[in-house]
C-alpha cells in the first residue's frame, strides 16, 4: 500500500480522494490532506507518507522546497492544463491534474517504485553545468571590521570592464548591500532576490537574467543585492547554488561581494528546514574558481584572516588571493607580507595604499575611483590587480600583484 500526502485544492483534490477510496484494488491511499506548502513539508518530514502528490500552482512551491520534499519522499507534480511549461520545475514525475485516476496511480508507483529521487542527483540533474572558457567567477571576501570588500570588488570589476572583459558585478552581502548606493543607482531593485526567486521556480533563462542584469559601466552589469538587510532569508541555499551556475555560463568575468561571517550556525537552531544568513557567502566560496581575500593593514584584521584559514579550506577555497588594505605609516609591507606569506598559503600577495580621501570622494559621489582618482596609487594599485592571476586566471607569477610597486601610503574604504 502506497501511503499519500496529498496537498492540492479545489475539485481535484475531492475528485482524487474520493477516486482512490473507491478504487477496488486499494493499491494507494491518502493519508493526510495538507492545505498548504507548509503543513506538506511539516507532514513529510515527520516521516509520513511514501509519495507527495502536489499542485504545481501551490504557493511557495519551488526547487528549494521539492528539494526538502524528495529527502523523505517521492514527488509527483499535478499540472494543470493552461500552465505554462515552466511550471514542471524540472520535476520527473509529473501528470495532468484531470487525469484519470488509473494514470495518477502509475505515476505514483513509478516514483515510488524503484524511481525515488535522491535530492542532491535532482538538483544537478535540474542544472545545466557546461561552461564557456571565458567564464569564471571570483568571490571578494574579508574577515568581519569592514576591511574595504566592497570598494576593493567594485572597482575591480570595473576596472576589468574597462580592460575590454565583459564583467557582471554581484552584491551577494546579506549582511551590509552597499554596491548599487556606491554606483549611484537610483532605481535600485532587489536583482539577486528576483535571480534566486526565478531559478527556484525554473525560469532563469539567458533572457530573464539579462533583464536583472542593468548596464552601469560599459561591459559592467550589475546584479543588485537586497537593499534591505531583512530581506535575507528570501536567499535560499539551493536558489543560490543555482544562480551561480547560471552566471557561470556566462562568457563573462563574475565578481560576487560577498559578507564576512562563514558560520553555519542557524542549522543548530532549528529542528525543521530553514534559512541561512550565512547561505549566501558560503555558496559563492564553494562556487568561486577564485578568492580574493581581503583585510585592513592592523593587527586585529590580519589575526581574524588567518584564523579564517581552515574554514576557507572546508569550503574548497583551492586558489586564495590576498589583499591587505589600508597600508600604511608606521607599518612597513616587508613586515605584513612576512607576516602573512609565513602563516597563509596565497597565490598572491597584494598591498594596497590608504588613500580615505578619494574613497571618501567617491562614495559621496557614487562614482568609481576611476572617475574621482585616476591617477592615485590606489586606483593604479586596484588596476595592477584587476589584470592580475586573481581576476584573469592565468597561472600566478610576476606582475600577479600590486604588492611591489604600491606606494604604502593611501585605500579602499
Amino acid at each position: 500500500m502506497i501511503d499519500i500526502v496529498l496537498c492540492a485544492s479545489g475539485s481535484d483534490e475531492v475528485r482524487i480522494v474520493h477516486d482512490l477510496a473507491t478504487d477496488r484494488d486499494r493499491t494507494a491511499r491518502v493519508v493526510r490532506r495538507c492545505a498548504d506548502l507548509a503543513e506538506t513539508l511539516a507532514v513529510v518530514a515527520a516521516g509520513i507518507g511514501d509519495v507527495v502528490l502536489v499542485d504545481l500552482s501551490v504557493r511557495g512551491l519551488g526547487r528549494d522546497a521539492i528539494t526538502t520534499l524528495l529527502r523523505d519522499a517521492a514527488v509527483v507534480g499535478l499540472r494543470h492544463e493552461d500552465a505554462p511549461e515552466q511550471t514542471s520545475l524540472s520535476l520527473r514525475h509529473i501528470v495532468a491534474a484531470d487525469a484519470p485516476i488509473d494514470q495518477i496511480l502509475a505515476v505514483v508507483t513509478a516514483a515510488v517504485a524503484g524511481e525515488t529521487e535522491d535530492a542532491e542527483a535532482w538538483v544537478q540533474d535540474a542544472a545545466d553545468t557546461s561552461r564557456p572558457e571565458g567564464s569564471r567567477l571570483v568571490v571578494v571576501w574579508g574577515p568581519t571590521g569592514a576591511p574595504g570588500r566592497s570598494t576593493i570588488a567594485l572597482n575591480l570589476a570595473a576596472e576589468a570592464a574597462a580592460a575590454g572583459r565583459e564583467t557582471v558585478l554581484v552584491d551577494a552581502d546579506t549582511c551590509g548591500p552597499a554596491l548599487s548606493q556606491m554606483l549611484g543607482v537610483l532605481d535600485e531593485a532587489p536583482g539577486l532576490v528576483a535571480a534566486a526567486r526565478a531559478h527556484d521556480r525554473a525560469t532563469l533563462d539567458e533572457e530573464t537574467l539579462d533583464s536583472l542584469l542593468p548596464l552601469v559601466q560599459p561591459r559592467l552589469r550589475l546584479l543588485s543585492g537586497i537593499g534591505v538587510p531583512a530581506r535575507w532569508p528570501e536567499l535560499r541555499r539551493t536558489a543560490l547554488d543555482g544562480v551561480w551556475s547560471v552566471l557561470a555560463r556566462r562568457d563573462a568575468l563574475v565578481v560576487v561581494d560577498v559578507g564576512p561571517v562563514l558560520e553555519e550556525d542557524e542549522e543548530l537552531s532549528y529542528d525543521t528546514a530553514a534559512p541561512q544568513r550565512n547561505a549566501a557567502a558560503i555558496s559563492a566560496l564553494e562556487a568561486a574558481d577564485a578568492v580574493i581575500a581581503v583585510a585592513a593593514a592592523d593587527p586585529v584584521s590580519i589575526t581574524r584572516l588567518l584564523r579564517e584559514q581552515s574554514r576557507l579550506e572546508e569550503l574548497g577555497v583551492d586558489e586564495l588571493h590576498v589583499v591587505v588594505n589600508r597600508l600604511g605609516a608606521p607599518v612597513p609591507g616587508d613586515r605584513v607580507r612576512e607576516l602573512i606569506t609565513s602563516r597563509l598559503p596565497a597565490a598572491s600577495l597584494s598591498l594596497l595604499p590608504d588613500d580615505p580621501g578619494a574613497c571618501r570622494t567617491a562614495a559621496w559621489d557614487g562614482a568609481l575611483l576611476a572617475e574621482t582618482a585616476p591617477r592615485s596609487a590606489l586606483r593604479k594599485g586596484l588596476r595592477e590587480l584587476a589584470h592580475s592571476p586573481a581576476l584573469i586566471g592565468a597561472e600566478p607569477g610576476a606582475g600577479a600583484g600590486a604588492d611591489e610597486r604600491a606606494p604604502a601610503r593611501s585605500g579602499a574604504r
